[in-house]
């Protein structure tokens, strides 16, 4: 098992389980093909509509997301007000609730039934006694393996609720556990980190459609026509890029995605698609299309001057300048030029395609 529902969780499959054991555990069990791609887009639009009713939205993982109320109750009356502006905002089916922090925000949108859940303050401490320590799993920082055997451990010395652990000292954890134990009090008292609202990602972003059977060399220049179109955008305004993320829809079904940071900000096509070579290594099977999208990006580029320039250099300046402005006038597609592609194909249209033409 891949990633699994709240609902399957709820009866017992986990990711990494077996096939035969999650299926014996919940016969009804749908399996559904991997689709990250298309997930990441749906979450992305459900982020920006949250941001829409002014929401200031963090979300570490698809699925989840929290933001404070504080400044949302005069736009919406109250909390209930701001809860349903929230669950239509959303436009799917949706578990919300209201707490004092992420971490009973999160358990008690889970213990709901449709409604909208809110826990006060005052019982907050109240709330969370009778929960079992496994919710902790979620919330104890990235490792899930530590966090799971704290969880075990807990669990051995007879702590199997939040109350039970939230009634020891914070000495006799910080003796045994660490750091993690001193975190998993922490939650447990109902003490949570500030909310880290995110920054939304570019909306620029390229496609490109793939014939049946491509691989190796085909593919790698059907990136590099990729990265062009993507550096050609005129939404990108000369910004060079941070952090991308290259997906694949997959002819036997589902997507396939990966992200990938530069070292060092670029807006060179050579370099970036070099980077993303390598990891078309990795698709599970072929692709019928490849999207790449730019999820920061950096300062605009700068002409680097030198003393000497070589006769060519301010030819091909002039030329830069005259390609831009012809792109304002005339569109982004007005200037294309003709690439190799499969040179010794016997479909005509495999033989060659069109690319921007880039104006350095």
């Amino acid at each position: 098992m891949g990633e699994v529902s709240r609902a399957a969780e709820e009866r017992g499959v986990l990711p990494g389980m077996a096939l035969g054991e999650a299926l014996a555990r919940c016969p009804s069990l749908r399996l559904v093909a991997a689709d990250p791609a298309r997930g990441a887009e749906l979450w992305e639009g459900l982020l920006r509509r949250l941001e829409g009713i002014g929401a200031a939205v963090e979300s570490e993982r698809a699925g989840e997301a929290f933001f404070a109320v504080d400044g949302l109750r005069g736009l919406y009356g109250d909390e209930r007000g701001v809860l349903r502006a929230a669950r239509e905002a959303a436009r799917a089916p949706v578990r919300v609730a209201l707490a004092p922090n992420r971490f009973a925000a999160f358990l008690a949108a889970g213990r709901g039934s449709g409604a909208e859940a809110i826990v006060p303050p005052t019982a907050l401490r109240r709330f969370l006694a009778p929960i079992p320590v496994d919710s902790l799993a979620w919330r104890l920082g990235e490792d899930d393996g530590a966090a799971r055997k704290l969880v075990e451990a807990l669990k051995r010395l007879g702590l199997g609720t939040l109350g039970e652990l939230a009634a020891l000292r914070p000495a006799q954890l910080a003796d045994r556990f660490g750091g993690l134990g001193l975190r998993a009090l922490a939650l447990a008292r109902g003490e949570d980190t500030p909310l880290r609202p995110r920054r939304a990602p570019e909306q620029l972003r390229a496609e490109i459609e793939l014939p049946d059977g491509v691989a190796g060399a085909q593919l790698d220049r059907a990136l590099e026509l990729l990265v062009e179109r993507l550096l050609a955008a005129p939404e990108r305004r000369e910004r060079t890029v941070l952090a991308l993320r290259l997906s694949a829809s997959l002819c036997a079904g589902g997507s396939w995605s990966v992200e990938q940071s530069l070292a060092r900000p670029s807006a060179s096509p050579r370099a970036i698609a070099s980077l993303l070579a390598p990891r078309l290594r990795a698709l599970p099977g072929p692709a019928s299309a490849l999207r790449l999208r730019a999820l920061a990006l950096g300062s605009a580029t700068r002409e680097q001057l030198e003393l000497g320039l070589e006769e060519r250099e301010p030819r091909q300046g002039r030329l830069g300048a005259a390609l831009r402005e012809v792109r304002e006038v005339a569109g982004a597609e007005a200037l294309l030029r003709v690439i190799d592609v499969e040179p010794r194909s016997r479909v005509p249209e495999r033989r060659m395609a069109l690319a921007p033409y880039s104006d350095r």
